[in-house]
């Protein structure tokens, strides 16, 4: 039986890599004993550190919407959890899912183009003179492309953070918008994650997974603030620090 160390090191774990382009499955679950027994509460705590991280904002956005007030971030997260949960449960259950391996090869390509990007920035922005005709922002360009990129992200250990990051980069976004955007819809996907897992029963007395939620939670918190003030002085730099993170992180992991 694992214990409160395992407990509070696994939540820690699973919101870093949340936060980070990294991925809380793969490679880490073999860093700690019982990692796995953890992913509920750990992945709990992040969901609802988002929420309450957003909380004045989805707030808002649903009080308009129910004076028949419709913005696009509020279309923009609907269409997002749509998009997330229609191609993410159907990728989920393919029995062709990408392996330890290729998944950490795909975060290295998605390292390599954040980090092109970040040296050109904003002159790759490829999708930037396509979304920039579209009326509003975020538009359904963006909603297209962090939907399917968070489904994509069930296929295996990939990072969703890395995935939906480049995917609002690509139209010509801030880093900080990219940020808080990508984070705003990421409760659909950990919900969908969440239902996906089953049934869980805690092993042990529930203050151990509870520390877990806990540490999960406070950590989350304390990352996605610190990454929306980085982007928000430091685009390039942001962007660069974000794509070497995922190469040598999964560089490593390929090569061992």
């Amino acid at each position: 039986m694992v214990g409160l160390v395992e407990a509070l090191l696994s939540g820690v774990l699973v919101a870093v890599a949340s936060v980070l382009p990294l991925s809380p499955e793969g490679s880490l679950s073999s860093l700690i004993p019982g990692y796995s027994a953890f992913l509920v509460p750990a992945y709990l705590g992040v969901t609802f550190a988002v929420f309450f991280r957003y909380r004045e904002t989805y707030s808002r956005l649903l009080l308009q919407a129910m004076h028949g007030i419709y913005e696009a971030e509020l279309k923009y997260l609907f269409f997002v959890a749509v998009f997330t949960v229609l191609l993410g449960f159907s990728v989920s259950k393919l029995a062709c899912r990408v392996s330890q391996l290729e998944a950490g090869v795909i975060n290295i390509i998605v390292g390599i183009f954040l980090l092109t990007l970040a040296v050109s920035w904003p002159k790759l922005a490829l999708l930037r003179s396509l979304d920039e005709r579209l009326p509003e922002q975020p538009s359904i360009l963006d909603s297209l492309s962090s939907g399917v990129l968070q489904g994509l992200s069930f296929l295996g250990p990939l990072s969703r953070t890395g995935l939906v990051t480049l995917g609002l980069v690509l139209p010509g976004h801030s880093a900080r918008k990219a940020i808080q955007w990508g984070f705003m819809v990421s409760p659909a996907y950990f919900v969908l994650k969440l239902f996906l897992m089953g049934a869980w029963k805690p092993d042990g007395p529930v203050w151990v997974p509870f520390s877990s939620f806990l540490a999960s939670f406070f950590v989350t918190l304390l990352g996605i603030s610190l990454l929306e003030r980085l982007a928000e002085s430091h685009d390039r730099k942001f962007l660069l620090a974000f794509g070497l993170i995922a190469i040598i992180i999964y560089a490593l992991e390929v090569v061992m």
